[in-house]
């Protein structure tokens, strides 16, 4: 998972590919000169990383912990 330099926008990535285009302004971007924020193979994972730093960009990172808690509970209480 990198943050576009430019725009900021988080996006998840194949890091064995040398760049990737950012979604938000369209700037190629070169993995090896980026941050990696995370690494994981798992989509799941990766999907709740990228919304957790988009919160932490945002400011909203204590909300956003709260809901990703709740769905797990929720998750729990069905099985």
């Amino acid at each position: 998972m990198i943050v576009c330099p430019q725009c900021k926008q988080v996006k998840g990535v194949n890091l064995s590919s040398k760049t990737t285009k950012c979604t938000g302004c369209g700037k190629t971007l070169t993995l090896e000169k980026l941050k990696i924020y995370y690494e994981t193979e798992s989509q799941e994972k990766l999907r709740q990383a990228i919304g957790l730093l988009n919160a932490e960009l945002d400011g909203k990172s204590v909300m956003f912990k709260k809901l990703l808690h709740d769905k797990h509970e929720s998750k729990r209480k069905t099985i």
